[in-house]
């Protein structure tokens, strides 16, 4: 008895608060989009599953406690449901299905919460996309035809009638879902979304009624709203009109009742303007949004996201987009859904604009290219006479506003009609106008005094200026017309060599957007759309193909296994002889090649040792010979070519000498290791033109800065000094060139494909007080030697022979205590439990998570993550788990077995063949 009382009052009912107060901040942070159906049962997302997850893992620890110590308690049962909602919410749904499954197995006796378990267990399913055993599940509890939980049962088959598309099953359920709950949120949104599937069915009397039941609940303001317009335009369709949503809108900032609401609906006339493609209008009404007063915070924030990013997609305007993503955060809540998305493009804007701006231009330039001579010459005079007239108006603009500021005593009066502070809009932009003129003044008398009369006195002398200057403008205007028509013609790509150089920089530009979205804001889908547009710039057999198509197979790989497999196969057939491919078709790649490579890197070796002999000629002859060779790995191939352009700029000029450097980077635009030097040092010398090209080479073989005596006369002195052999300077990159603030993940591509060999370099940074010497890094192999990224060794083994998977021996790394039950049908709920119970005690809680994946049809693994950061750690923490495994798990000893892992090698492991490899590699 008193462990009944205990259980459910002192521990049960504190974690359901718990995990209730959980589900309400998970559910308050789902956006929902309005032109879609909604879903049912909205999953948690990651941002805010990660934002409760202290919380969560509380109600764990309480959870365990009744499970594992109170087990007489019956509360048992609900304390494994707990845990199991638990990991449900932080969005470990294998984890989930596994708690599920054992509450609807292991208590029969308790028929409420065996129907909840295994409607949760089918909401799991779902949340994996394994449909059809969700909707398996779901009629197995329908037909037990009980009386507990109906309302969600009925909504979750549903949720799975609309996956198979069966439109009137769904209603039909539904409908029984709205009529069962007695929970308010659940019997609005279910209300909602009932009316939009009976509008898409063509019930629009049905739909109508839905609507204005939701119009007349208590409905967050968003989903009022919208039921409200959808009200609306079946009303007008009913009668004939053609429904006009903005009008509607305005109407609706009219009523009283929407006073709260009117930034809101502000946003959505801009979102309307928008889809219309009107982008000046939908400014307008996403600053009177943000503006307006008095406003959500988190309202203001959403339409400064937009402004920005109308300014950065579709107007261009970059610095105008900064501003308004600096204003996104500071107005929007950090536990929004995207924040860190926002903060990382924030960050690096000024990375995808370059590049963008680069594309657009260059995108010009070639089609000026295209044309006539008269066609080419107006289409400038045109683009010229546009740009001095936006810089006029501009102008003009200014100075008016200078002399609008001049007060007049008569402007008090012309308005008493209508009373100003009865207008909150008029207040807002009213404020936000003066302090754009006086800027933040005190409540004083005479406030005006200390800035008018020299605002208006400035603003007259300068329009005195510009009436006197008009004259001389008109007579210098044609001749700076003609100036900036001639400097304009000259960036043209005239020559067949000019067009060339000119689409690669756009290609380079493409494809570093594309690994930008890819490796730096994880967006997906930007990234193909990225790559897909940029396979168009390729012909057929270009061999950038390779490497295209190997980054959309792996992106796809995660999000459309079909796409994935069609690159994959378009890689194989095509380039056969890429490493790509190589990698894809042997997992032992790297191991085959290592001898080649190896001896590869001491021909590095040597050819480096000459060339700091200063024996220039030899070391461009072994480079030459070696060619063949170095074709073969790609990430060693810019070294070699830096090297030998190096080693010519001693006997070239220096605009051949920029030539070599700039086909570096053209061929070779996403090496980590020499394109950022190059890039700083072709910014250096175009900084310093005049100096570098007047020298009689492009390098020099004194140093300057202690041979002056030596140096001939009126020549420009380079020195470029070497750093120590034992230093590994920072990365020498010019001050403007940017690159991503947030550390790209490392990724197969075709500079590190074959082998990632750190290299030591010459990297010292230019000295700005010595305008003429340039930094000069020439990469020293290293005798340290690292695989290629374990990912790409998954390849499928033929039947008849496995392919031998090439695990990874680094113990540096995270690794992952596995516990393999040897049954994948046992559940292991209660191990589970247990083990978690056990590692809480035993590390911070925030930093363990425990995962369940189930390999083939033999084999469970229990994975468990803490702040194992080496293989010691790891096996050290199995070492003091292994006293209390027996009865942790309960199992016979050769039910299960043990190891240690590192998370690499823990990624090859996708079936029963590659652990049972992995088991005899560790033996």
């Amino acid at each position: 008895m008193m462990k009944n009382i205990t259980a459910h009052y002192n521990i049960y009912f504190n974690a359901s608060e718990l995990l209730r107060e959980s589900e309400i901040n998970i559910r308050s942070l789902h956006k929902d989009d309005f032109n879609e159906i909604l879903a049912i049962y909205p999953l948690p997302n990651e941002a805010a599953s990660s934002s409760e997850t202290e919380n969560l893992n509380e109600v764990v620890s309480r959870a365990n406690r009744i499970a594992l110590e109170k087990f007489e308690s019956r509360w048992v049962d609900d304390a494994f449901l707990l845990l199991a909602k638990s990991e449900y919410l932080k969005g470990n749904y294998y984890n989930a299905i596994e708690y599920f499954g054992y509450i609807s197995s292991n208590f029969p006796e308790e028929k409420k919460n065996t129907i909840e378990g295994l409607l949760w267990q089918g909401k799991s399913n779902f949340a994996i996309n394994n449909y059809e055993l969700a909707d398996s599940i779901l009629k197995y509890a329908y037909a037990k035809n009980l009386k507990h939980h109906r309302a969600k049962l009925n909504a979750a088959l549903a949720q799975s009638h609309l996956y198979h598309q069966d439109i009137d099953s769904a209603i039909f359920h539904l409908k029984k879902a709205v009529g069962f709950t007695k929970n308010r949120y659940e019997k609005t949104r279910w209300t909602f979304i009932l009316a939009q599937l009976q509008e898409r069915n063509n019930q629009p009397k049905d739909a109508y009624s839905n609507y204005a039941k939701v119009v007349r609940s208590n409905a967050a303001f968003e989903m009022s709203f919208n039921a409200n317009l959808a009200r609306i335009k079946l009303e007008e369709n009913a009668s004939g009109k053609d429904f006009n949503k903005i009008a509607t809108l305005k109407r609706l900032l009219k009523e009283d009742k929407n006073r709260e609401f009117k930034d809101q609906i502000y946003y959505q006339i801009a979102n309307t303007l928008l889809q219309q493609g009107d982008l000046a209008q939908a400014q307008e009404y996403y600053q009177t949004s943000a503006h307006t007063m008095p406003g959500s915070q988190k309202q203001r924030g959403l339409s400064y996201l937009k402004l920005a990013e109308v300014n950065f997609d579709s107007l261009k305007n970059y610095t105008q987009a900064q501003l308004y993503y600096d204003s996104t955060l500071q107005s929007l809540p950090k536990e929004y859904p995207g924040y860190q998305n926002i903060v990382i493009k924030a960050n690096n804007l000024q990375y995808l604009a370059q590049r963008l701006t680069l594309i657009e231009k260059e995108q010009e330039l070639l089609m000026l290219s295209t044309l006539t001579d008269e066609a080419r010459e107006a289409y400038i005079q045109d683009k010229i006479k546009i740009k001095i007239e936006k810089e006029a108006i501009k102008k003009q603009e200014n100075t008016n506003q200078a002399f609008v500021s001049i007060p007049e005593a008569s402007a008090s009066n012309k308005n008493a009609g209508s009373f100003y502070f009865n207008n909150p809009l008029a207040m807002s932009q009213g404020m936000s106008d003066f302090k754009k003129r006086w800027g933040n003044r005190k409540l004083q008398d005479n406030w005006r005094i200390s800035g008018s009369s020299s605002a208006n006195n400035n603003a007259a002398a300068g329009l005195a200026n510009n009436l006197g200057g008009i004259n001389n403008n008109l007579a210098t205007q044609a001749e700076s017309i003609d100036s900036l028509k001639a400097d304009f013609l000259k960036t043209v790509p005239l020559t067949s060599e000019a067009r060339m150089a000119s689409l690669n920089k756009v290609k380079t530009a493409r494809y570093e957007i594309a690994l930008f979205y890819k490796d730096v804001l994880d967006d997906k889908i930007a990234s193909i759309e990225a790559l897909e547009m940029l396979i168009k710039d390729y012909n057929a057999q270009d061999e950038k193909l390779a490497e295209i198509y190997y980054q959309l197979y792996r992106i796809y790989e995660q999000v459309n296994r079909q796409q994935s497999n069609k690159y994959k196969a378009l890689l194989i057939n095509d380039f056969p002889q890429s490493i790509y491919a190589k990698a894809i078709i042997n997992p032992n790649f790297n191991q085959n090649d290592q001898a080649a490579l190896d001896a590869l890197t001491m021909k590095y070796e040597e050819v480096y040792a000459l060339y700091q002999q200063k024996k220039y000629t030899e070391t461009i002859s072994k480079i030459d010979a070696l060619a063949a060779k170095v074709n073969n790995y790609p990430n060693l191939a810019p070294k070699f070519d830096y090297l030998k352009t190096m080693a010519l700029g001693y006997a070239e000029k220096p605009q051949l000498f920029v030539a070599q450097l700039q086909k570096i980077v053209d061929d070779y635009p996403s090496d980590s290791t020499i394109i950022p030097t190059i890039k700083a040092q072709l910014a250096y010398i175009n900084e310093n033109k005049t100096n570098f090209y007047s020298r009689p080479t492009a390098l020099l073989a004194y140093n300057p800065y202690t041979q002056k005596e030596n140096a001939p006369v009126n020549q420009v002195q380079l020195y470029i000094p070497k750093a120590e052999e034992d230093e590994k300077p920072p990365l020498t990159v010019a001050k403007n060139i940017n690159t991503p603030k947030t550390e790209v993940k490392p990724e197969i591509t075709k500079d590190n494909i074959a082998k990632n060999i750190p290299v030591k370099e010459d990297k010292t940074v230019i000295k700005e007080e010595k305008p003429a010497a340039i930094a000069e890094a020439i990469p020293k192999a290293s005798p340290e030697k690292t695989a290629i990224k374990e990912e790409v060794l998954t390849a499928k083994p033929a039947p008849e022979k496995p392919a031998a998977i090439a695990f990874t021996t680094n113990t540096r790394v995270k690794h992952v205590i596995i516990i393999n039950i040897k049954n994948a049908n046992i559940n292991v709920a209660k191990p589970f439990a247990e083990l978690t119970k056990y590692f809480y005690s035993k590390f911070d809680p925030s930093t363990v998570n425990l995962t369940i994946r189930t390999i083939g049809t033999t084999d469970k693994l229990i994975a468990i993550r803490a702040q194992l950061n080496n293989k010691d750690l790891a096996e050290k923490a199995l070492s003091d788990l292994e006293k209390e495994l027996p009865s942790i798990l309960n199992l016979p000893v050769n039910d299960y077995r043990k190891f240690v892992i590192s998370e690499p090698n823990l990624l090859l492991i996708k079936d029963t063949e590659s652990l049972n490899q992995y088991l005899n590699y560790i033996k």
